[in-house]
């Protein structure tokens, strides 16, 4: 059963998968855990029980060192985050974590979705961030064997009949069999549509056992959904589970 324990463990394993996959790292400071992801030069604190300033302000210098632009902070609804605020951070939207099979079948949207990292518009960080895909299958990485970032991780880009993007997204394995859905987009001329559901269906199978294809399994599906796309999430079947904070940090000085 999938629970917000399961749905933040699965974010974090993800943000620590794409801080390794693009050359940065993930590492701790009393207690506060945090992945930095230099192609965003992005800093991420994951989940902090306790966010006391000896955790974080350590890594906030080492931040600035690295020359993040982005502070963010997820944390569970119930934590205490007064330090947090104390520090600079402040409450971004409002995060809903979602669950469930999907509910809506695949025949609204005539384009195609195709898998894998091959992208050759991408460019920047949304071409770096594709390596992400092939990090679960490396025998090298900063990891331990067996570290839960080191899950399966597939990418679906939508297409028109043209071959034109309209839309991409990625799912990544999750410890209880989910597979956690990340960074859906579908491009603001082409939503309603069904493309968004089509990209939901595409990853779903593309997580199908090779050794028995035929094998009729219906994944879960795990999100973290903004304001804006929780109604879509809710519409394809998922379930809430719960509500979480998203923080960022406006302002600091050390």
């Amino acid at each position: 059963m999938t629970t917000i324990a399961s749905a933040q463990e699965a974010l974090s394993h993800w943000h620590q998968a794409l801080a390794v996959a693009t050359g940065g790292k993930i590492f701790t400071t009393h207690g506060c855990s945090w992945a930095w992801q230099p192609v965003r030069k992005r800093l991420v604190l994951l989940f902090p029980e306790h966010a006391e300033a000896a955790g974080l302000r350590p890594a906030l210098a080492e931040g600035m060192r690295l020359g993040a632009r982005r502070v963010e902070a997820w944390v569970n609804s119930g934590a205490n985050a007064s330090e947090l605020k104390a520090v600079g951070f402040s409450d971004n939207a409002q995060v809903s974590w979602h669950a469930g099979p999907l509910a809506i079948p695949m025949d609204r949207w005539d384009g195609k979705i195709r898998l894998g990292n091959n992208v050759p518009e991408a460019v920047g960080a949304d071409a770096a961030e594709l390596a992400v895909t092939n990090l679960w299958r490396e025998v090298d990485t900063p990891l331990s064997s067996g570290h839960p970032a080191l899950r399966r991780v597939e990418h679906a880009v939508a297409r028109t009949d043209d071959g034109d993007i309209v839309g991409r997204g990625f799912a990544q394995q999750g410890l209880g069999g989910q597979l956690m859905i990340h960074a859906l987009a579908v491009g603001r001329d082409y939503r309603r549509q069904g493309i968004g559901t089509a990209l939901l269906h595409g990853l779903s199978r593309s997580m199908v056992n090779p050794l028995a294809p035929d094998e009729e399994v219906v994944p879960e599906l795990l999100a973290a959904a903004t304001p804006s796309s929780a109604e879509f999430f809710s519409a394809n079947g998922l379930k809430l589970l719960g509500r979480g904070r998203h923080m960022v940090l406006r302002s600091w000085k050390p």
